[in-house]
């Protein structure tokens, strides 16, 4: 309280949100040190970790739940301060999503809504799926959209494998969502598909298809 977080190391801060105040058998800090040499001292690692893998060391319920709710709420506040005023391109929609997607082992995918001028006004998660499938309707696509009274979207998904060329399932939705978005008068903006940089055939760890021509 003296001093501030800053002044804390890893395993003190890990500590400090394993605190419930609670008796329990083991204390913060031996959970926290035990937390940390398990996932190699990485941050980055137990982001990707749910429930059950911290209730796996033996951790407490209560104390997994803080856990996993302290690195949802710092990715939400990544997102809600990170992300450009403006969709300009699909590297700046690239830059963005490259860390939201890097923990993920499963295929996400969100939609960003913008105005007229293509700022930015939300974007949302729309599907969760598998580690090579996301599926989802066009209507889970253009939802966010209308309610939001969108002029442009634009549909973002990640590849876990890290090879971001689009399959033939990416192609029939992408073709599909464009004339979704052609009947209800919505802009589509993007088809971005988030891998991860030096992965062939795309180096650069995206695949546009408005650069592509596919669009």
């Amino acid at each position: 309280m003296r001093r501030g977080t800053r002044c804390l190391c890893d395993d003190e801060l890990l500590a400090a949100l394993l605190d419930t105040g609670a008796r329990l058998k083991t204390s913060p800090e031996y959970d926290a040190r035990k937390v940390l040499e398990t996932a190699a001292g990485s941050f980055f690692q137990l982001s990707r970790w749910d429930v059950s893998d911290f209730a796996a060391l033996g951790l407490p319920l209560s104390r997994a739940c803080s856990l996993v709710a302290a690195f949802e709420i710092g990715r939400r506040i990544e997102e809600r301060t990170e992300f450009s005023a403006q969709l300009a391109s699909a590297s700046d929609i690239f830059d963005f999503f490259e860390r939201k997607a890097l923990p993920l082992d499963r295929e996400k995918c969100w939609v960003i809504c913008a105005d007229a001028k293509n700022r930015v006004i939300r974007f949302d998660e729309i599907s969760a799926g598998t580690a090579s499938a996301s599926v989802f309707h066009p209507r889970d696509f253009l939802r966010p959209a209308v309610r939001a009274n969108a002029s442009a979207v634009a549909l973002i998904h990640n590849h876990p494998s890290g090879d971001s060329s689009p399959s033939s399932s990416d192609l029939r939705i992408t073709k599909s969502l464009a004339e979704a978005c052609r009947i209800f008068e919505i802009r589509l903006l993007d088809h971005v598909i988030v891998g991860r940089r030096n992965i062939p055939p795309h180096a650069r760890g995206y695949f546009s298809f408005v650069e592509a021509g596919l669009l």
